[in-house]
């Protein structure tokens, strides 16, 4: 009962906020620091809730790091950076102007965020995990060990390695890729790109076996920094920040599931991680951009790009305004505002993305290969947004949110069944896949990703956890060793 009372309240408070605002009874700010404060409050209380029914693995419940990340740091705590001194805003390039679409946003926000907890909370979430508790298939396939087969671990750091050589030499790597190439490549990109991702799930594999016991081998510890040291490496080399961090919190996630604590060393390896990232990759991304003979299809062209821009003078005096950046980049609040501006002032032109469509039809655009459907979309969607609402005509992928995409697809009732459906597939996984052991954490943790920041572009959200599940499973499969049928001698 309480529950439901404090999901109407929040109702009511929400489109009370949004009746002031409409009737200039508030400003702009005020309305958005309404929001701000209604948002954190609220998903604070939710998953203060789930904590008092259920502790087991809490922190890697998808539902509590969707509020986090998808939320909390993309509308909420970010939020701070519009009421900031005007010079200090200049650093970023933002102004402390607060407008009416952001307001308009944050009302989708809102909507989201209760849409996804009454969706993780309904019926059809627990059935699914049920579902998946019984399954035939998953009894079968599935591995509850938590020691890996050794010759399986090499042989996939050895394919991720292969395929991000093979990726960079042919130009469709990180943010080295060259648009051309990827058009040209669109038809084999994806699988090469699940082939990169065996490092990650080697990575994921050798941190269950060294934590699941209380005393892990010298080897095993030794080799796991490598392999740790091995995806940050080539995650500063893929230009992304994101991909410099993700080992750390993968080897952090594990720790959490294994000990039943937070590593909280992690915490300031992250930081300092996203430090470094910023400090090496922004210099980075520039010196890409303005140099028309940028040599970005050898490790040898992007380091030394890297080290060279990265070692300017200027580069350094960007260093100092780190933070404000990180925290402008985490914000989408006025980016994402930007098309619900666009949506109801324009009439997009002819050859705009299908959002609509491109949701309906996620199914069958992650199981029918490229070569099979000559007319495939591309799903280029964040360019698009870039050059066609943001005014910018760059080679450059902005992230739109997932609530702008989902109100170009059908305005807030896409909001609310889009999220709805999130929360439904947070809880059926969750609940169905962490009682598998060390094979189930990694379904699990393989997924995390997908569901807990969802993706900008909505339609890669079913994409995703359509061509991934059965990968994963496939993956600890091969990659767990099987336990040993006791001798009936």
């Amino acid at each position: 009962m309480f529950i439901a009372a404090l999901r109407t309240l929040v109702i009511l408070l929400t489109f009370s906020i949004y009746t002031v605002l409409s009737r200039d009874l508030i400003t702009n700010a005020q309305g958005l620091v309404a929001y701000t404060v209604l948002l954190i409050g609220y998903l604070s209380v939710e998953t203060k809730n789930l904590w008092a029914r259920e502790t087991h693995l809490f922190w890697i419940n998808p539902v509590v790091l969707a509020s986090l990340f998808t939320f909390v740091l993309a509308f909420g705590v970010s939020n701070v950076l519009f009421f900031m001194p005007e010079d200090v805003l200049e650093v970023v390039g933002l102004e402390p102007i607060v407008t009416p679409w952001m307001n308009q946003l944050m009302l989708l926000v809102m909507l989201g965020a209760l849409a996804m907890w009454l969706g993780y909370d309904s019926g059809i979430g627990r059935r699914l995990g049920r579902m998946l508790q019984i399954s035939r298939f998953l009894h079968q396939w599935m591995t509850t060990s938590t020691r890996v087969n050794r010759p399986a671990l090499y042989v996939c750091i050895a394919i991720s390695l292969v395929a991000r050589l093979l990726m960079i030499k042919l130009g469709v790597y990180g943010y080295s890729s060259n648009f051309n190439q990827l058009i040209a490549g669109a038809a084999y990109t994806q699988y090469l790109l699940m082939a990169e991702s065996l490092g990650e799930i080697a990575l994921l594999g050798l941190a269950i076996q060294c934590f699941a016991s209380a005393r892990s081998t010298l080897f095993n510890r030794q080799l796991l920094t490598l392999v740790l040291g091995y995806e940050v490496l080539f995650g500063f080399l893929s230009g992304f920040k994101s991909q410099v961090v993700i080992p750390f919190i993968i080897v952090g996630l594990v720790y959490y599931s294994q000990r039943h604590r937070v590593p909280w060393i992690v915490i300031p390896a992250v930081v300092l991680g996203l430090f470094a990232a910023y400090a090496v990759i922004e210099p980075f991304r520039d010196a890409r951009n303005q140099d028309a003979g940028f040599e970005g299809t050898s490790v040898e062209g992007i380091g030394q790009t890297m080290i060279s821009a990265s070692s300017e003078p200027g580069a350094e005096e960007e260093g100092a305004g780190t933070a404000l950046s990180i925290l402008s980049r985490l914000n989408l609040t006025y980016v994402a505002s930007r098309g619900l501006e666009y949506a109801a002032t324009t009439a997009p032109p002819e050859g705009s993305p299908d959002f609509l469509g491109d949701i309906i039809l996620a199914p069958a655009h992650a199981l029918i290969p490229r070569f099979l459907w000559k007319n495939k979309p591309l799903h280029v969607s964040g360019l698009w947004y870039t050059v066609e609402v943001i005014g910018v005509d760059v080679y450059s992928s902005t992230a739109m949110s997932p609530f702008t995409y989902l109100n170009f697809a059908g305005g807030p009732l896409a909001v609310v069944l889009g999220f709805f459906s999130v929360g439904i597939i947070q809880r059926g996984l969750f609940d169905g896949l962490r009682g598998f052991g060390g094979g189930g954490l990694i379904v699990l943790l393989g997924l995390l990703g997908v569901l807990t920041n969802i993706d900008s572009t909505f339609n890669a959200f079913p994409t995703a956890i359509i061509r991934i599940f059965p990968l994963m499973v496939i993956a600890q499969y091969v990659l767990l060793s099987r336990p040993r049928p006791l001798s009936m001698d």
